[in-house]
């Protein structure tokens, strides 16, 4: 729902996100189209002049439901679990951390356009409250294609005219000259001298006129080409626990 910016993504950067497909379990929808999705930005790798291309790892924290119900991830920051001492540790067992690869390039300003598709596996099953789903179907509503203008920016180059080119040279061809008839003697046949023939205009090409260039220069949307789950991580040893909310 928001762009991510080639020049300024860093670890930390919060991605806002709608599910545009309704995910059902059996008969019943248990994520409704429209749902929000909340998310940090982990890590980044820019593209290159050698490489088009780049990625972008996201951790998933939250889904957020039309009627205000919010429900963490399993594996986001805030969430705990219970070592074999008994006690409480971080933990990134079943964390939904996303390594989206796009095809991009240096010339971008974007990494992540506004309605860029990206697709989401949860890293561990989730826990639903069913009143609380069954209050935000109705009001949920599923964001339409082209619903979000594309957020990259057109800047300034400098162009030029072009050329008009040349016309075709005519040179204008013979008209000729007709035949030249001279009456016979009595009893003699008419003496004919034949004349020229005509000839055709000889055309000459001119030369093609060239394009002139823009003003402006606008870069191509990046395009997402895969998506993929990222392997749980170890917690960081020196991590405090939080209290479980």
């Amino acid at each position: 729902m928001r762009p991510v910016w080639a020049i300024s993504a860093k670890k930390g950067d919060q991605v806002y996100a709608q599910t545009s497909f309704p995910i059902a379990m059996g008969n019943r929808v248990v994520i409704p189209a429209g749902t929000y999705v909340q998310g940090t930005i982990e890590a980044v790798t820019r593209p290159t002049r050698r490489m088009s291309r780049a990625e972008i790892q996201v951790l998933f924290t939250k889904f957020i439901f039309a009627d205000g119900y919010v429900v963490a991830l399993p594996g986001s920051p805030g969430t705990v679990a219970i070592d074999p001492a008994g006690s409480a540790v971080p933990s990134a067992l079943g964390e939904t951390l996303i390594a989206i690869a796009i095809q991009v390039t240096t010339a971008n300003d974007l990494l992540l356009d506004n309605g860029a598709v990206v697709e989401m596996t949860l890293g561990a099953p989730l826990a639903l409250d069913a009143q609380q789903v069954a209050r935000a179907g109705p009001i949920s509503h599923a964001p339409q294609p082209g619903q979000l203008p594309s957020a990259t920016q057109c800047r300034f180059v400098p162009g030029t005219p072009g050329t008009p080119g040349t016309s075709d040279t005519v040179i204008p061809g013979s008209p000729g000259t007709p035949d030249t008839v001279i009456p016979g003697g009595p009893g003699m046949p008419d003496t004919v001298i034949p004349g020229t023939p005509a000839t055709p205009d000889t055309v000459i090409p001119g030369t093609p006129g060239t394009p002139g260039t823009p003003d402006s220069y606008c870069p191509a949307k990046p395009m997402v080409i895969s998506c993929a789950l990222v392997a749980p991580r170890k917690p960081s040893s020196t991590s405090q626990p939080e209290a479980a909310k």
